[in-house]
């Protein structure tokens, strides 16, 4: 009886820390959805959902969070500008873990990569920016820079998994862009589940995401997304940011409602934009993307929403210098 009545104490105690935990977890503004350690060849294996019975349920398709962890281990941007450079060194050090199992095999700071970003121009000429890989004015880091920058240091990719990086600008909605970039994420994607660097706040910061919570694998049709899985580098791992304020997220690594993300002006609920003067369009001495731009666009970033992703264009024929709209096409350019 002294054992059962024991049994029965033990039991109790487990139950009401559980219900502790749970309650502790609710109120960490999103915690309780973050993604769990994910091997890449087998995304979407956790419920966010805490309920079995939970309908509709949403599932984990993305990166490895473990990995995402390592690639993220010297966040916060190590000045205020430097969103972009913090973004490139975590996308490189995750791929370097993915394809190679191992870290880069050269100086990979965010102030080398910095260094790098300013040792090259683009075919047309530096736009005056920052650094010189900018296209643009650009007060950091601008699509073209990140798009270089995640490029040049990530491992050669190989035949059995070819990739490459581009600029992508979506003429769409912000819920139709984040529809397209969730295929990157899945079984049957064309960046093997890579973290991508998305512009927010009207161009001012940018985050990288590693997955999307949905209802099925994205990267098939049918899905519905129902959340974005997203890495803040005004943080560290700590939650403590550059200069104390948490303008974006609360938590380095939060998941956002689609809702939330596209609607809330401070992640996609505006597109890029020059309205701030900090992200300007871009201004070349060739003159290479200068409007009225074939189609009758009249903007280049402006207006639209714009990531860096790993994709399938071979850069021998489309390098990373050229940005691909939604359909994976050439982006309108003189």
């Amino acid at each position: 009886m002294q054992t059962i009545q024991r049994r029965l104490f033990s039991t109790f105690v487990g139950v009401i820390l559980a219900l502790m935990l749970i309650q502790l977890l609710n109120l960490g503004g999103g915690l309780q959805a973050q993604a769990a350690s994910h091997d890449p060849a087998n995304s979407g294996q956790q419920v966010q959902s805490g309920s079995p019975n939970c309908s509709p349920c949403y599932y984990f398709f993305g990166s490895n969070h473990s990995w995402m962890y390592t690639a993220t281990n010297d966040w916060y941007q190590h000045q205020g500008n430097w969103c972009g450079i913090a973004n490139i060194r975590a996308i490189q050090v995750y791929d370097w873990l993915y394809y190679n199992g191992g870290a880069p095999k050269w100086d990979n700071s965010q102030e080398a990569i910095h260094n790098r970003l300013n040792s090259i121009t683009s075919p047309w000429g530096p736009g005056g920016g920052y650094v010189k890989t900018n296209i643009s004015r650009d007060f950091g880091t601008d699509p073209h820079a990140i798009a270089y920058g995640a490029w040049y240091g990530t491992p050669m990719s190989t035949s059995s998994q070819p990739y490459w990086f581009h600029n992508w600008i979506y003429r769409t909605s912000s819920r139709t862009a984040t529809y397209d970039f969730g295929t990157d994420f899945g079984r049957n994607t064309v960046s093997h589940n890579d973290p991508i660097s998305v512009t927010i706040d009207g161009a001012y910061h940018s985050f990288v995401v590693d997955g999307v919570w949905a209802t099925s694998d994205p990267s098939s049709p049918g899905a519905t997304i129902g959340s974005i899985d997203t890495w803040d580098p005004w943080l560290n791992h700590a939650n403590t940011s550059v200069d104390g304020t948490h303008p974006y997220n609360q938590y380095q690594n939060q998941v956002w409602s689609m809702t939330d993300w596209i609607t809330n002006r401070v992640l996609w609920g505006q597109p890029y934009n020059t309205s701030n003067g900090s992200d300007p369009e871009p201004d070349t001495p060739n003159h290479y993307y200068v409007p009225p731009f074939p189609g009758g666009y009249t903007h280049h970033w402006n207006t639209y929403y714009v990531t860096i992703e790993q994709d399938y264009i071979s850069n021998s024929t489309t390098s990373y210098d050229y940005a691909i709209d939604q359909n994976g096409h050439l982006a309108p350019h003189n």
